[in-house]
């Protein structure tokens, strides 16, 4: 009888603490609920510069939660500043633009995606002003589209042109007994992202193709500062060569920036801009603030409609989430839309290196039936790869950024034996029975026979063949072209559409545009997005079961945390992927 009311008290107790946790937490979200906004007149847009840049945000207050700082960090949604720009353009409400801080956390692409924004923003005779305390290369090149570029008297420039790394692990794996099993698709030889684990210096083929990257990235940012500056490309270049700005100061005295000066005289500077006394009665709003109260110019609710479908991560099988591209749910949103008789056309915006081949397969065959019914346009990120390109080629128009990494036709598999491991400095042995000559091809304790290889590799040709085919009919192209601009080699935008691999540069914006035209629309139409974003609750549940687990180790490794994400990224790696080098740093 204890035993059972013992058991009953505890029960009960677990339950009112799993209640009282879920009260705290719903009351948590609704007291996150914002109130409708009110814009005011010479109402300023501020753009906090130094954040993360997603393609969207999931909008989950508990997202970026870190248990140790205690403090969220939100992701901010590149969406909701392109939306804001362009309506904060005719908005009589909105003075002008104010940027904050010069160190973005994401690709050259949406840095691009920005600046072309903010330029067309100033088209409007409202002005854009931006401040940093430190303004690295990347952040330099989006400020330098405004009208006064400012900075902290102390502050930090950075100016010394782009580098890309890879780190090589071939000797660590050979310490560990460990031995990488490569099967690159035959004449794969730019297919970098298994050369980590080939040897330990970087091939000509991969040296040859990312100095052909950096070198018109760093090319569109010279030519787009040269124009806004008024400098010339030489001068810039000669300024990196030679590290000769590295400070505030500098940068003014070689015209890089506008004024040297401190954050409470830049606020005085805005005050007066908005006919305000006192720097406290400035009204400020932030992008994803106006994105959701301000004007929505795109039509009413039962107009024609452009379904935007985001589709940023790695490519895997599965639902995914919102920052990893799980073929099911991204399957499912580019049916919805193509069978949804208001949907008119279908923009697909991938930022992915790419992932698995089967996932990208998958996606592939709703875009192939999608296309077959209304307009379908690719819109290119940051980075649209391998798998990224995959699920991007049968699009009837492609549109990317000159900054914007694409190609990388090509396939490959990878994983693990650790023979030497096992046998040898951990004295384990392991027996297997089996029915068949090859039921134990790729187990963890041998390694492979140049037979058993060969199999394999010839898989990874079938998917290589899959995907050049796929490459040939979406772009109209012969094989043998495939051929001679595949085999893993990767591309800049720029290149890119020399090529043929993409139509048209430029962004989301222009990608909708484009697909507005195509489907033959009047001005009353509205964009959409796919997939709905997780709910914010059931997302915080899974979090607290699982990702914090990883937040905690990142933020305890510090610097170190990249490696630590690298090895897991190689762990999902293993199997056949279409996927660009996974390590890539350019910077």
């Amino acid at each position: 009888m204890k035993t059972f009311l013992k058991m009953l008290l505890a029960s009960i107790l677990g339950g009112a603490i799993l209640f009282f946790v879920g009260f705290i937490i719903l009351m948590s979200f609704a007291s996150l609920a914002e109130k409708e906004v009110v814009i005011k007149d010479n109402t300023i847009l501020r753009i906090d510069l130094n954040n993360v840049i997603k393609e969207r945000s999931d909008e989950n207050p508990f997202s970026g939660f870190s248990p140790f700082s205690g403090m969220p960090e939100q992701p901010m949604g590149l969406n909701k500043v392109l939306r804001s720009l362009e309506n904060a353009s005719t908005d009589d409400r909105i003075k002008g633009v104010y940027i904050k801080g010069g160190v973005p956390l994401t690709g050259h692409a949406t840095i691009t995606e920005l600046r072309d924004a903010l330029e067309k923003f100033r088209e409007s005779g409202k002005f854009v002003y931006s401040y940093s305390e430190i303004l690295t290369q990347k952040g330099y090149y989006l400020v330098s589209e405004s009208d006064s570029v400012m900075m902290n008297p102390g502050g930090f420039f950075e100016w010394s042109g782009l580098s890309a790394s890879v780190s090589y692990y071939q000797n660590a794996l050979e310490k560990l007994g460990v031995e990488p099993v490569v099967l690159r698709a035959t004449g794969n030889k730019y297919k970098s992202a298994v050369e980590p684990f080939l040897g330990q210096e970087m091939s000509a083929e991969n040296r040859a193709q990312l100095t052909d990257i950096i070198g018109s990235i760093w090319g569109t940012y010279t030519e787009a500062i040269s124009k806004s500056r008024n400098m010339d490309a030489a001068t810039l270049n000669t300024l990196a060569d030679s590290m000769a700005v590295s400070s505030a100061a500098k940068a003014f005295e070689s015209k890089m920036i506008d004024a040297i000066i401190y954050e409470d005289e830049v606020l005085n500077l805005l005050a007066a801009k908005t006919g305000k006394d006192d720097v406290k009665d400035i009204n400020f709003i932030s992008p994803s603030k106006y994105a959701d109260n301000g004007p929505d110019k795109k039509g009413k609710y039962d107009s024609d409609r452009i379904a935007v479908i985001i589709a940023q991560g790695d490519i895997g099988g599965g639902d995914g989430g919102e920052y990893s591209i799980g073929s099911d749910r991204i399957a499912k949103a580019i049916r919805k839309a193509r069978t949804n008789k208001k949907v008119k056309a279908i923009v697909l915006r991938v930022n992915s290196p790419g992932g698995s081949a089967l996932a990208s397969e998958v996606i592939w065959r709703e875009m192939m039936l999608a296309r077959e019914e209304k307009p379908v346009v690719a819109s290119m990120g940051d980075v649209a790869a391998s798998g990224g390109y995959y699920i991007s080629c049968f699009a009837d128009t492609i549109v990317a950024q000159p900054t914007t990494v694409t190609g990388s036709i090509g396939a490959f598999g990878l994983f693990f034996t650790a023979e030497e491991l096992l046998h040898d400095k951990l004295g384990i042995n392991i027996e297997t029975v089996k029915t068949n000559h090859y039921s134990d091809i790729g187990t963890l304790d041998r390694s492979l026979t140049p037979k058993e290889h060969q199999i394999l590799v010839n898989q990874v040709d079938e998917i290589y063949r899959v995907f050049k085919t796929r490459v040939a009919e979406g772009r109209g192209f012969e094989m043998d072209y495939v051929d001679s601009i595949g085999g893993g080699h990767v591309y800049s935008g720029t290149r890119a559409l020399q090529l043929g691999l993409v139509d048209v540069l430029g962004g989301l914006n222009t990608a909708i545009e484009i697909a507005h035209n195509m489907a033959g629309l009047g001005d009353e139409y509205r964009v959409v997005e796919y997939p709905e974003l997780e709910d914010p609750l059931m997302r915080f549940i899974q979090e607290m079961t699982g990702e914090y687990e990883t937040k905690m180790i990142n933020e305890k490794l510090g610097s170190m945390a990249h490696y630590f994400n690298m090895m897991q990224k190689v762990e999902k790696m293993q199997g056949y992927q279409t996927r660009l080098d996974f390590e890539l740093i350019i910077e």
